[in-house]
């Protein structure tokens, strides 16, 4: 694990003082669960006064950039990212999934049920203990630490008696690993977060996976009305920089079938949609 974290004493010590604490984690994943090739990506897990909001630092770069006047770079990851929002105490969850232009909203209630081991090792300063939970199709392992006291985590992973600093499943799909804390003095307000939430369309899961099965449908009609209704002859970009035109519109949406069906290996196993062939 990196060397990064607060001590214990002055995390404590500072907890009156600071508004919002900022944990932002290494999660190393496959997109695709049959081949061995990872992805890995920083996210924020955000915990404020009234809930915890988690996403991807694209976001938080995003935000930044807008502030100094910084022109974007073409690799953020923005529009083809989920935010998270926990009300904190609760099992209560917003999940904000953005396809391109359209963001569906879900309203869910979490939660894991923790088996505590005795399995105990110290990273650093922080004092960690082990417990394991069947969650979302997946068997899952956390270390976790009663020094930071969130019973927070990644994603919707919470409900420990302490921070979550690592956490993996047994089969190596999702790896998470807390690299760096900070404290905020202030509530932490970001652009594209509070319109993504503002913009968003809440939908229950039926209607949900209707939206996904369309946009499988058709990717490049979805996306083209989803940019304001654009005629089939004008041309758009998607969130990756590739510019869509009647000249090569048939293989792109091609190209992002594939792509949905191949990399349908989300954190809930148990809830990936299923395409047709």
């Amino acid at each position: 694990m990196k060397t990064v974290f607060l001590s214990a004493f002055c995390f404590l010590t500072g907890m009156a003082q600071s508004q919002t604490h900022r944990f932002i984690y290494d999660v190393e994943y496959k997109k695709d669960s049959t081949q061995s090739l990872t992805t890995k990506e920083n996210y924020h897990l955000d915990i404020g006064s009234k809930d915890a909001k988690y996403y991807i630092r694209d976001f938080f770069t995003a935000d930044s950039l807008i502030v100094n006047n910084i022109p974007f770079p073409k690799d953020l990851k923005m529009n083809t990212s989920n935010i998270v929002v926990h009300k904190l105490g609760a099992n209560d969850y917003e999940e904000y999934d953005m396809l391109e232009g359209t963001i569906l909203k879900l309203q869910t209630k979490d939660s894991q049920d923790w088996k505590l081991t005795n399995e105990k090792k110290k990273v650093k300063s922080l004092n960690l203990q082990k417990a394991t939970a069947h969650w979302g199709g997946r068997n899952w392992i956390a270390w976790f630490t009663s020094d930071i006291p969130f019973q927070e985590g990644p994603y919707k992973f919470h409900g420990l008696p302490g921070l979550i600093v690592e956490l993996y499943d047994d089969k190596n799909n999702y790896k998470f690993e807390l690299v760096q804390s900070q404290k905020v003095n202030q509530e932490v307000k970001n652009q594209f977060i509070d319109y993504s939430t503002q913009k968003s369309i809440l939908v229950n899961r039926e209607k949900y996976v209707d939206a996904k099965r369309k946009y499988y449908d058709s990717p490049v009609n979805y996306l083209r009305n989803a940019s304001g209704g654009a005629k089939s002859s004008d041309e758009y970009y998607l969130n990756d920089g590739t510019l869509v035109g009647q000249a090569n519109s048939r293989e792109v949406n091609l190209r992002l079938k594939e792509n949905i069906k191949k990399y349908n290996n989300p954190i809930e196993l148990d809830k990936a949609i299923q395409y047709p062939l």
